[in-house]
């Protein structure tokens, strides 16, 4: 059975970037990279795509780049 999802459509504002660039300097902090990284730059993508998916809690989403962490592949 195929899901719908419906992403967000409204513009990012700029505390919510402030907020998701500190989520990614933390989690890039816990795993000993520099957020210009590719992997770094990969989970930035995520992120933003948890965020328009409708995960707007900073712990929810520092929780879900833990668990996801394409590091632990590395």
């Amino acid at each position: 059975m195929p899901h719908k999802f419906e992403l967000q459509t409204e513009a990012i504002n700029s505390e919510d970037i402030n907020m998701l660039h500190g989520t990614l300097a933390k989690w890039c902090g816990e795993q000993h990279i520099e957020v210009s990284d590719s992997r770094a730059q990969a989970a930035a993508v995520e992120l933003i795509d948890w965020f328009q998916f409708g995960v707007k809690s900073e712990d929810q989403l520092i929780e879900m780049l833990r668990r996801g962490s394409p590091l632990r592949a590395v």
